[in-house]
């Protein structure tokens, strides 16, 4: 029959062992999920004709914050929020406090633009 009292120092050891090899592995994985706030990842995630149209109104590198597209009806409406856009060259599409809004509707396996708008740049 064993003792818990003779086996405690050897688990102790153990699991410390654990904690002092791992800390490494624990700082590399908190970076892992950095996501930049100004990002052209948020442009590249979209779909091509979305994609697309944003880059011929921006006729160059753009790069765009967290909420640029939000999604509406499981994804079938995205709706861009241009206050949100940044482009090296072009841009302007805020007059004001109202910024260009467009909405792209899924049709026939692509997207389309239905509406573009400017709104209150606070949504």
């Amino acid at each position: 029959m064993w003792s818990f009292r003779g086996q405690f120092p050897a688990i102790a050891a153990c699991v410390s062992l654990v904690f002092v090899s791992t800390p490494h592995a624990f700082a590399r994985g908190s970076q892992g999920g950095y996501d930049a706030p100004w990002n052209p990842e948020h442009i590249d995630r979209l779909p091509l004709e979305v994609r697309n149209a944003v880059a011929h109104m921006c006729r160059s590198s753009a790069r765009a914050a967290h909420y640029f597209a939000t999604y509406l009806e499981n994804s079938r409406i995205i709706r861009l929020h241009f206050e949100h856009l940044h482009c090296s060259e072009g841009g302007g599409f805020c007059r004001g406090d109202t910024c260009l809004h467009q909405e792209y509707v899924a049709q026939g396996g692509q997207y389309r633009l239905m509406k573009s708008y400017y709104g209150r740049n606070d949504d």
